[in-house]
């Protein structure tokens, strides 16, 4: 008889700094679909949703499809939000009836008006629904801000190992070998979450060249291959949220009678990412004027120096991180030096753009440009 699987997917990163809400209307502009339309949707495609719907035609699961949510990083979920689309994914495990097994696609930074650690909060509900034998695997993004209380509820969090993430398929696909594994009784997975004193760490998860992230993944993979240890994920957290589990952490799934080494195992990395804090920190100037003026030198110690391109990026203003995307520091700091073969993008800001429509192309315009929304940071 088949395996009864609930698959769902709710995804936000969460900027707390930000005065923008994330509503409905904000899911529902990149995706918020309801039960098995998600399947033609994600079909194919190379992320998590992607990943379980092929283990499901691979084990011939009979899935129960709740529904997938994702929106663009930006400030805290509303109430009403939180609540639609949790209900949703929670309903549906209600209405289910007996469930062999639940995966799940989860980001692991979402805090809510409500709920400052809203994935544990949903797998806390989920796991009082299916109780304390169903198993649950859900992925995380590498940037999650991951919690005792979702390790407590989950069997496994499997992080992104990779930054930019281009392996969400391939951790949905491990989430689901290990939830087979368990369903049929050969695994028994628990998890368990050591977490530092600190707001950040593992240059913040940095996996594009050599350095202390890869050197952790390096590890966990021979970790995973010990007897008894299933899942070794490292998270590098997401600093702009100012909630109390805001950082890096390092969870362990295991088999019953490994709990002991899974602890020792967190503790080595734990204790690696604190020893390396300071390995491939950025150079800060006092001020951006200075920076760019470093950018410009010649190259020698203590300078930037550059041949060819040169690529300066005001990280905090990140929409991709719930930016505004507005303000002007660096275009004014560019101006005032003279730099005039620069190309700058982007400023978000509509007034501008309706004024240069208007305008029409070819016309010369003054405009007022952008930092509307963060007064307090920039001027126009």
């Amino acid at each position: 008889m088949a395996y009864r699987v609930l698959i769902a997917q709710f995804m936000h990163e969460t900027n707390t700094f930000s005065k923008l809400p994330t509503t409905l209307d904000d899911y529902k502009r990149r995706w918020l679909i309801e039960g098995e339309a998600m399947v033609p949707r994600f079909t194919g495609t190379r992320n998590e949703i992607g990943g379980y719907i092929d283990s499901v035609r691979k084990y011939g699961w009979q899935a129960i499809w709740a529904g997938a949510a994702n929106a663009t990083p930006s400030g805290k979920l509303t109430k009403e939000c939180w609540e639609t689309i949790r209900d949703m994914i929670v309903n549906a495990a209600r209405k289910a009836g007996k469930l062999d097994g639940i995966c799940l696609s989860l980001h692991g930074a979402m805090v809510t008006e409500t709920e400052d650690d809203a994935e544990g909060a949903l797998l806390e509900l989920l796991r009082g629904v299916v109780g304390p034998d169903v198993p649950i695997a859900t992925t995380l993004d590498l940037h999650a801000n991951a919690t005792v209380r979702m390790a407590r509820n989950a069997n496994a969090l499997i992080s992104y190992r990779t930054y930019p993430h281009i392996d969400g398929y391939e951790r949905a696909v491990q989430a689901a070998a290990l939830v087979q594994e368990a369903m049929e009784g050969r695994k028994k997975p628990r998890c368990l979450l050591v977490q530092p004193a600190m707001l950040e760490g593992a240059e913040h998860g940095r996996t594009t060249q050599p350095g202390l992230m890869l050197d952790l993944l390096a590890k966990a993979d021979k970790f995973e291959k010990e007897p008894g240890i299933d899942v070794v994920s490292i998270q590098a957290g997401f600093t702009w949220a100012d909630i109390p589990y805001t950082g890096p952490s390092v969870a362990v799934s295991h088999e019953p009678g490994a709990e002991t080494r899974a602890k020792a195992i967190a503790h080595e990395l734990i204790d690696e990412i604190w020893r390396r804090r300071e390995e491939g920190a950025a150079k800060y100037y006092s001020s951006i004027a200075d920076g760019i003026a470093a950018a410009r030198a010649p190259s020698d110690e203590g300078s930037v120096g550059q041949k060819g391109p040169l690529v300066i990026a005001d990280g905090t203003d990140n929409p991709g991180g719930g930016g505004y995307n507005d303000t002007t520091p660096v275009l004014k700091a560019l101006l005032d030096a003279g730099i005039d073969n620069v190309a700058f993008g982007t400023i978000y800001d509509p007034a501008t753009v309706q004024q240069s429509m208007k305008a029409g192309v070819g016309s010369e315009i003054e405009v007022s440009l952008a930092a509307t929304p963060t007064p307090r940071w920039a001027r126009p």
